[in-house]
């Protein structure tokens, strides 16, 4: 039964729904980490009844689960492609449904990327939506499929527009929000990665090894890499590119080695004997292995258009490069590889403010401000 002094907050997200189905197995796949975090955070807290909306098509009949003292609401979803013909109609009238019988204080929407922020956005009371990606900025700077980049001129546009209060990982999604919408409150807020990368130790290989990690899209730019690794210069070091399929790239030579997918809790395993991270991105919010390399103490490169460039202190803890600068790129590996002495002392630059910047304790001590903050105006 509902405790009336408590604030009800409705979370709308793509929660990995084989969790909630397991009652509280964890999925071996899954994207978006921090909001397993999230759900782990918000056990036991008094001050607030939890409930997550999360719409699934694989859902036939709306249902709920309760978990951890957490209430999910598991919702039918349309596919993606009849979603954007139809503006999201079935999907925003399912949410709509849900919010309606909740009667939450704050709804706090998730992501721009499917219909969930947009939903949220026609609630009338207080309402957050949290950035995880921005299409609009990645449009701008790579390739991406028509179907993203509609989502993101129309639909992103839209939702972020209809926010008064919106938070981003980064101060570069900060300044691509406000873009869209210059009266938005954006406050940045990081969310954590999993305690796993806290307790994983170095053990770097004897010959200098990289990692490239996430996925193979456009806006991660690992063409960039590929040539950068294919050159003379780099022959002796070893480039495993973690989310990328043998194939993709035809005529590697030997020391690029693609590694395909790799899950989540072995990352760490592929992080741990890398002199460094390469990470070439043309545009990124604030992508979780920068994070998770540095702390776990490894150096990256990563350019001025990656959110984490933020825990990088250019040429301590790795090097900041332009976008798509396969020059710039081969000099920081070199540097970051020139000796083990130096490797270990650029892993270990800054990691102390790193760690507890992306802390789950620090995530949640944010969060909990940021409620209190809305929820009082």
């Amino acid at each position: 039964m509902s405790n009336p002094s408590r604030h009800r907050i409705a979370i709308i997200a793509k929660f990995p729904l084989s969790y909630v189905l397991s009652k509280g197995k964890e999925p071996e796949r899954y994207h978006c980490v921090w909001l397993l975090a999230l759900h782990k955070l918000l056990q036991g807290l008094d001050q607030y009844e939890i409930h997550w909306i999360v719409p699934d098509k694989s859902i036939k009949h709306s249902r709920t689960e309760v978990l951890h003292g957490q209430t999910f609401h598991l919702l039918p979803k349309a596919r993606m492609m009849i979603g954007l013909c139809t503006r999201y109609a079935y999907d925003r009238w399912q949410i709509g449904k849900a919010i309606r019988a909740i009667k939450p204080d704050l709804v706090h929407a998730w992501g721009t990327e499917d219909c969930f922020g947009l939903a949220a956005s026609r609630f009338k009371g207080k309402k957050i939506l949290s950035i995880q990606g921005l299409l609009v900025a990645y449009a701008q700077r790579a390739r991406l499929a028509w179907f993203e980049r509609l989502q993101g001129s129309f639909y992103e546009a839209l939702t972020i527009g209809r926010f008064p209060c919106i938070t981003v990982e980064s101060e570069w999604g900060a300044e691509r929000i406000k873009e869209l919408n210059s009266a938005a409150n954006v406050t940045c807020w990081e969310y954590a990665i999993s305690e796993y990368f806290y307790t994983a130790r170095r053990a770097i290989s004897e010959t200098p090894t990289c990692v490239i990690g996430g996925n193979d899209t456009p806006v991660k730019n690992v063409r960039c890499a590929v040539e950068a690794f294919s050159k003379p210069e780099l022959a002796h070091i070893t480039l495993y590119m973690a989310g990328v399929q043998p194939g993709a790239y035809p005529d590697l030579p030997p020391n690029i080695v693609p590694l395909g997918f790799i899950p989540h809790e072995k990352m760490n395993e592929v992080l741990a004997s890398a002199w460094a991270l390469v990470h070439p991105s043309l545009a990124d919010t604030c992508p979780n292995i920068v994070k998770e390399t540095r702390v776990m103490g490894i150096p990256a490169v990563v350019t001025h258009d990656c959110g984490a460039k933020q825990y990088i202190v250019n040429g301590k803890s790795g090097y900041v490069i332009k976008p798509d600068n396969v020059d710039e790129l081969v000099q920081a590996v070199l540097s970051m590889t020139e000796s083990r002495e130096k490797n270990i002392a650029m892993g270990e630059y800054d990691r102390e403010r790193c760690r507890t910047a992306i802390s789950q304790e620090t995530m949640m001590k944010s969060l909990l401000n940021i409620y209190s903050s809305v929820l009082s105006k």
